[in-house]
């Protein structure tokens, strides 16, 4: 498999437009691309980390594509790093963004804290701290 390339973690919603409003206005994601061919072709980009999230309108006409199921995400969640997990914690408590967990210490080596976004979809945001036994920039646990 190849490690250069574009990392996407894509999916479905009903719930579009409050869903881009969180990631633009109350994650302060940037706004990498955003299209509306039509009702059941919409979509949004985000810089997150090293990667992007996109988030797509479900379409409404009944078409199926293997690409996609009609559950709401399960089992998943997003991990995204960032430069300073407290400012980050005290921006997402500003805005009154649903937390999950509040800005937490970890013994692996993360400072970190979880929001919910309005598909049910937990965000892990996380800045490493000096210490932990967390993985390294290779990926191997200390």
């Amino acid at each position: 498999m190849a490690s250069r390339g574009q990392f996407r973690f894509s999916y479905f919603t009903p719930e579009f437009d409050s869903t881009v409003a969180f990631y633009r206005d109350g994650l302060d994601l940037p706004l990498l691309e955003s299209w509306d061919r039509n009702t059941d072709d919409r979509g949004a980009l985000f810089a997150a980390g090293s990667g992007i999230v996109e988030v797509l309108v479900r379409p409404t006409s009944g078409d199926s594509s293997h690409f996609w199921d009609h559950r709401p995400p399960q089992g998943a969640f997003m991990v995204i790093e960032v430069e300073d997990a407290e400012k980050t914690y005290r921006r997402a408590v500003e805005k009154g963004l649903p937390i999950q967990q509040h800005l937490t210490t970890h013994a692996w080596g993360h400072r970190g804290f979880c929001v919910r976004e309005p598909n049910g979809l937990t965000l892990y945001f996380f800045a490493e701290t000096k210490g932990g036994s967390g993985p390294t920039k290779e990926g191997r646990r200390k």
